[in-house]
Order: C-alpha cells, then sequence, then structure tokens
C-alpha cells in the first residue's frame, strides 16, 4: 500500500446533517481530533490552520479541536506540529463535520527509537523523514546519510561522497532510487551517487529479506529513496526552497508543483545549485566550487480495476572541482605536500571558477511501473532505462586540460516481473543489461575497458508471524555474463578480449520477538556472493578519487560474506530509549585498494600507486542510539558507533574503515511563541576518534588525530507572512576547528572546511 493510499484510509471523514440551512449560511462547525498513528494516542500542541478564512486553532490535551461558524466551501486545512512535516488536507465543507487525523508522527522524527505492540517496519529499518530531507537538501546523499545510526561518508572534497554503512562502502552498498538500483560509474571514493536529495520524500536503511529483491552487489544493509507521495487537490500546489551557504559563498534552490485529481497526480520539480571555493579555518581550498542542476518529474494513473502506472523521469547534471593542490607535478613536490600545512595551488582570493580538475556528470533515469491487484495477490511490471555520462578532466600539458582525460558513457535497462500476496510472500524475476565504453575524445589509454554486461535473477522472500515471534527468510540466484574489451599497457599496443562469468547466490533468515510489551530482539544471519566488478579487475591509470594510479587484478576472486547480527529496542521507564545493534561479517576473498609505498611520475604528474588486492577478513561493530525526555520540550539523543576490522591473511587492520565515532544533540521544542510556530533549537556535538587500528603499510600517512564539532541550529514557522514560510538558520563547526578526517581522501593535502552558516527558506503554496 502507497503512502498515498495509508494517508487516505488514515484520514478519515464522516459527514452529518445537523439542521436544514440555506447554502451561503455559515452556522456549521469542525469538529476533529489528532491521534499519533501507531499508539492512537492524542497528540496535544498540533496547529490546524484554514488558509481559506486565516483561522488557526490548537489540539488539546486530547488531541481535540474545534472550528465554528463555517461556510459552505471547499477548505485547505494544514496541520503542523514540531518535529513532523507539514500535511495539507482538502475538505468539501457543506455540512457539521467530523474529522480524525492519524499524524506519522514517530517516523518524521530524526531516526526516532520507538516500539510498539504492533510494527508495520522491520526493526533495524532505519528512516530520515521528510524534515531531516529538508534541513539537509543542500547536501550530498553521502553527507546526509550521515545522520543515520551506524552510517559514515568517504569523500573527496565537499560534495563528492560515498556512504558507508556498517563499514561496507563502494560496490557493497546498494542505493534503490525509485524501486530501481542506481547504475551509474558508482566505484571510487570520488564518483557520488547522482541523486537529487530534493526529489526524495523518504530515505530508509534496511537490512533483512527487504534486501533480497534487488539485485547488484551489495553485500550488507542498502539504502530505500522513495519520493513524496502526490496528495489529494485538484488546485495547483508547490512549495520553495531556497538555502544560502556561507562557506563557498553559494546557494541552493528547489521549486516544486503539483496537482492530484481523483484518477491521476502529476508533480514537477528541479533544483539549482552553485558553491565557490570552500574555505577551511586558515585558507582557501581553492578549485572546489559545484554547479548543479537537476529536474524530476512524476505521473500517476489509476484505475477503478484496482491498476496503477506510474511514470517518472529524473536528470542529474553537475561539475565539481578537485582540490587544486591534489595534483602535483614531481615526485619531490608530492612528498612535500603530505606535509605542508597549506596546500600548494592555495590562492586568497575566492572564486567562482571551476578549472581542471574537475568532474562533468549528466545522469538520466526514466521508469515505467504497473502494478495490478488480483484475487490471487498483487502483480507488478516495472521497466527503467539509466543513463550515465561521466567526463574527468586533468592538469594537461599543452594547453590540452579542456580535454577530458575520461570520458565514460553507460546505458542499463532493467526489467522486473513480481508477484507479491498480503506482504508475507514476495517472488520474482529480473532482467538486467548494461553497455559502457569510452568515447574516443581522451587521446590517453582508458582506465576502464569497454564492456557489455547482463544479469538474470529470480528471488522469493517469505514472511510469517506466531504470536510475539516474526520470521523471515529469503534467497536470490543472479547469473551475470560480462564481455570486456581492452588494450594493452604494452607496446605496441593489442586488442584483449575477455568473457566474465559468474553465479551469485544470496540467502537470508532472521527472526523478531516481543520480549516484553517494550522491548524487541532481532536475530540475522545472512550469506552473500559479489562478483568483482570491473575497475577492480581492469582498471589501469589515473584516478581522481584517489589522486594517484589505480591499477586492477584480473586474478581477482568472487567475494563472499557471511553476516550475523543481534539488534535490541527498548524503553526503561517512561523516558528512555535504547536501542542497541552489534553484528560480525566475515569475508572470504574480501577485496581492498591497497597503498603502495612507492610513487609514479607521468606526463601529468606525479602520483601514489594503488592496487586492488584479496585476503580473509573480519569486521565486528556495534552502534549505540540512546533517547531521553528531560522534560516535555528538552530531549537528549546519544548516537555512537565502532567497527574493528581485520585482514586475517596478512594479521594487518583493513584501511579506510570508519573510526569511533559519535554524536550527542539536545533538543529544545516550543509549540508557539509570539510569531512563530513550532519552534525547534538542536546543539549538537561530534566526536571523532584517531584511527588506532592502523600500520604504517596501509597508508601514505597516518591517519589524523581525533576532533569535535560544536553544530548548532534554530528554526520554525513565522507567521508574519503570507503562506507562512519555515525558516531555519544553522552553524556547522561553531568554533571553527581546524582537523582533517581520516575518511575524507583530502586529507592527504588539506584540512578539512571551516565554519559554515546557513540560513534555509521553505515556502509552501
Amino acid at each position: 500500500m502507497s503512502l498515498f493510499t495509508r494517508f487516505q484510509l488514515l484520514v478519515l471523514i464522516s459527514f452529518g446533517w445537523v439542521l436544514t440551512v440555506s447554502a451561503q449560511s455559515c452556522v456549521y462547525t469542525l469538529q476533529g481530533s489528532v491521534l499519533d498513528a501507531h499508539d492512537l494516542q492524542p497528540m496535544e500542541n498540533v496547529s490546524i490552520f484554514v488558509q481559506e478564512i486565516g483561522r488557526e486553532v490548537w489540539t488539546n490535551d486530547k488531541g481535540q479541536f474545534e472550528f465554528k461558524q463555517l461556510c459552505s466551501d471547499e477548505y485547505h486545512l494544514v496541520i503542523q506540529h514540531v518535529g513532523c512535516p507539514s500535511q495539507r488536507l482538502l475538505l468539501s465543507f457543506h455540512s457539521d463535520t467530523a474529522v480524525t487525523i492519524f499524524m506519522e508522527h514517530h517516523q518524521n522524527m530524526l531516526h526516532e527509537v520507538d516500539v510498539h505492540d504492533q510494527h508495520d517496519e522491520e526493526l533495524d529499518d532505519h528512516r530520515l523523514g521528510k524534515i531531516a530531507l529538508d534541513e539537509n537538501g543542500h547536501k550530498s546523499l553521502a553527507a546526509a546519510i550521515e545522520l543515520v545510526q551506524g552510517a559514515s561518508m568517504i569523500s573527496n572534497g565537499s560534495d563528492i561522497g560515498l556512504p558507508i554503512l556498517q563499514g561496507l562502502s563502494g560496490n557493497r552498498v546498494a542505493i534503490v532510487n525509485n524501486g530501481f538500483v542506481h547504475m551509474g560509474q558508482q566505484w571510487g571514493a570520488d564518483h557520488s551517487p547522482e541523486i537529487d536529495l530534493n526529489a526524495t520524500g523518504e530515505l530508509r536503511v534496511i537490512s533483512g529479506s527487504g534486501t533480497i529483491r534487488y539485485p547488484g552487489s551489495h553485500m550488507g544493509n542498502l539504502i530505500l529513496l522513495e519520493p513524496n507521495p502526490i496528495p489529494f487537490d485538484p488546485h495547483l500546489h508547490g512549495r520553495w526552497t531556497s538555502v544560502l551557504e556561507s562557506n563557498g559563498l553559494g546557494t541552493t534552490i528547489n521549486a516544486q508543483i503539483y496537482k492530484g485529481l481523483n484518477n491521476y497526480q502529476w508533480r514537477l520539480g528541479t533544483t539549482f545549485k552553485k558553491m565557490g571555493d570552500r574555505r577551511a579555518p586558515a585558507y582557501f581550498l581553492n578549485n572546489t566550487g559545484t554547479q548543479q542542476n537537476h529536474l524530476n518529474a512524476e505521473f500517476r494513473r489509476q484505475w477503478s480495476s484496482g491498476a496503477e502506472w506510474q511514470l517518472y523521469y529524473t536528470y542529474f547534471g553537475a561539475e565539481f572541482g578537485i582540490l587544486r593542490g591534489s595534483h602535483i607535478g614531481n615526485l619531490s613536490d608530492l612528498r612535500d605536500a603530505f606535509d605542508r600545512p597549506v596546500p600548494f595551488y592555495t590562492d586568497t582570493i575566492f572564486s567562482y571558477r571551476i578549472e581542471s580538475p574537475r568532474q562533468s556528470v549528466n545522469h538520466h533515469q526514466l521508469k515505467s511501473a504497473v502494478s495490478l491487484n488480483l484475487t490471487s495477490g498483487k502483480l507488478e511490471w516495472n521497466t527503467a532505462v539509466q543513463r550515465n555520462l561521466r567526463r574527468e578532466f586533468d592538469v594537461r600539458r599543452n594547453g590540452r586540460s579542456d580535454q577530458p582525460a575520461l570520458s565514460l558513457l553507460q546505458y542499463n535497462f532493467q526489467n522486473e516481473l513480481v508477484w507479491s500476496k498480503n506482504r508475507a510472500l514476495e517472488m520474482g524475476y529480473q532482467f538486467s543489461g548494461k553497455n559502457n565504453w569510452n568515447l574516443p575524445e581522451t587521446g590517453i589509454l582508458p582506465l576502464l575497458p569497454n564492456y557489455t554486461s547482463f544479469t538474470n535473477g529470480i528471488y522469493l522472500t517469505k514472511k510469517h508471524t506466531r504470536g510475539p515471534l516474526k520470521l523471515e527468510t529469503g534467497a536470490r540466484y543472479d547469473f551475470q555474463l560480462r564481455n570486456v574489451v581492452r588494450l594493452t599497457n604494452s607496446q605496441p599496443r593489442e586488442v584483449e578480449r575477455f568473457q566474465d562469468v559468474y553465479h551469485n547466490v544470496a540467502v537470508l533468515s532472521r527472526a523478531t520477538i516481543m520480549l516484553h510489551k517494550k522491548w524487541q530482539l532481532l536475530g540475522e544471519l545472512a550469506y552473500k556472493q559479489r562478483p568483482p566488478e570491473i575497475n577492480e579487475l581492469y582498471s589501469f591509470g589515473l584516478h581522481q578519487g584517489v589522486s594517484g594510479i589505480e591499477e586492477g587484478s584480473i586474478d581477482l576472486k568472487q567475494e563472499k560474506g557471511l553476516k550475523g547480527a543481534l539488534h535490541l529496542r527498548g524503553l526503561l521507564g517512561k523516558d528512555l530509549h535504547v536501542d542497541l545493534n552489534g553484528y560480525v561479517h566475515q569475508f572470504e576473498n574480501y577485496i581492498f585498494l591497497q597503498p603502495q609505498q612507492d610513487y609514479r611520475l607521468t606526463i601529468r604528474g606525479a602520483f601514489p600507486v594503488f592496487t586492488y588486492e584479496q585476503c580473509d577478513a573480519i569486521l565486528y561493530g556495534s552502534d549505540l542510539k540512546v533517547s531521553y525526555m528531560l522534560s516535555g520540550r528538552w530531549k537528549l539523543e546519544s548516537n555512537w558507533s565502532y567497527i574493528y576490522a581485520r585482514n586475517l591473511t596478512d594479521a594487518l587492520p583493513l584501511n579506510f574503515i570508519p573510526p569511533l565515532n559519535g554524536s550527542n544533540t539536545v533538543h529544545y521544542e516550543i509549540s508557539e511563541w509570539q510569531n512563530w510556530r513550532n519552534l525547534r533549537l538542536s546543539m549538537n556535538h561530534r566526536y571523532v576518534a584517531e584511527q588506532w587500528n592502523w600500520d604504517p603499510r596501509l597508508d601514505l600517512v597516518a591517519p589524523p588525530p581525533a576532533y569535535q564539532l560544536l553544530n548548532i541550529s534554530f528554526g520554525g514557522t513565522f507567521k508574519g507572512i503570507k503562506n507562512e514560510p519555515q525558516i531555519r538558520i544553522g552553524i556547522e563547526n561553531l568554533a571553527n576547528v581546524k582537523y582533517r578526517d581520516y575518511l575524507n581522501r583530502q586529507r592527504y593535502f588539506a584540512d578539512a572546511t571551516g565554519r559554515n552558516l546557513t540560513l534555509s527558506w521553505l515556502q509552501h503554496f
């Protein structure tokens, strides 16, 4: 059932004539109550605002509200509560009316810990609701997902990064955008997912049988992105969001319009972002600006037979600057760059100009989804096409910096047929094809070969509930065929052809039990296989993501992983929520990128060398979240994560694993103050430890020391302006701390960004 349908069912409206009056008489009464959708408890201090007459009331301690002397007309109700995104409801009002509104309160809080007797969501289904996404729409997907318990980011500067989930990243983490695995050049730390957060209504990080449905090389959790539901309202509505940032003197603007009729709905949206050079506390980070333009469009059609069709299109276009000081001209300067307090090529003048080294990315996705409700279950036929063009520009001699050093064009086609019944049994067949080739405009030997790939997959998942015990099982099989063509590195050049065949299996079993009315325990055991990716096998050349020479190994074998996890969630007393997750992930033939102890001088400069290698490995990890309601207005949250990873073959640590990190946040909330509604003040302290599980043979320089950051934000709805905008002020790195992050690949050359003041404005119309 879609979120739009759930909202329709949750808003129950009953009409009753009390007395016969003319249509022009303003004698009608609107009464109602607002309840939490999960525990059915009344919600106090919820604002109900009728736009057409400009009147507002608040729910009492029983969740009740009332409007009197209303005319026969159509009214737009805006429902708002602290920690919940605004909801809009259209009423055709012709009599005394009673309304009961159910709000998804706990899901809209930032990955809120909550336990109820009945759960529709998985125990370890972590979500970022619309409020969190609105507040972070100016960031990349990887930067925003750090808000999720157990998530981190490996990055190459301010705007470029990949999410890390429980120590796994890159090809081991799948991103599902509107029902399909996002496909692009998602290898390396410099290839951010081409996804606009402003087109997303909900972000979820899941594990369990839900991951079995999606093909790909993910070995653990995966990320699900879904658009906002389009509410029923025959009038044209929309929203406007703008964010100003002081660090980089940039702006992000998003606009959306939509209309929801009885049988069809549509929405259009666009995002523009422009940033200049970021600034570390002591100097500019030259050539770190970005310019982005995105577009999204959606159309939905329903029929009385129960059939539904969705057509969805997204475009992502971006140009990213790469820190100029990360590309060095000779070996002696490269060694010196690791120890310099200020990077090479640092200028004291701010600029919006983006020069080489830089990246240009364009990504299109077109999706068609048809669903039909049958007596035997639900049948879905989904198809998607994706086109990805990536061009990378290095600093080249003889005025050739405007000629790309890497130019890759990729087409993906995905098709699936899925049958499900009562959300308990699901099976499907999927086929996908990929064509990836180098455009002949670089004038150099390409980093990656040309290749085509075809995958056929089948899967089955089953859920069963018996008393307090919920069981899940799932299995998946994929057959993958690749045809690869490349040029040799030796002279004279020769053409080499390869055909790779892989049989991949995934099985999973888990159980969730209610230990007590307010305590749940989950246990999971999963086995998955992953084939080596093209870059791990065949890459050879300069790669901006590592600011070095990257070399694959054709002898790499299939990676195999076995994961076990225990997850406990519960409530101590009335106000203390606890969420504890522990896991162990054991790998055979774990593939990793190993820095070498030598450097290589090329015609484009001097760079370190990285090679892909394999080992047997093990990862232990734990995530802890504690939430405590200090009073009706004060709330304390504490999040901590730690991972210990070991290369068992060579008796060494694994590199690029997140160190111990945590955050403590205090929230203060006020329902109403003067011209403000739903005010929220948040003060955050973030701590990242030094990565002490390290060996000098694993990296070019030692891990940076621990650091601490202070962040603060304040926001609410301002009632003094028409349409009541939501205004938020935030300050990141309040103390302007100088630091380097272990997972930021630019730490070899420069400090991380300093203080950043943001001002955001969200306007509904």
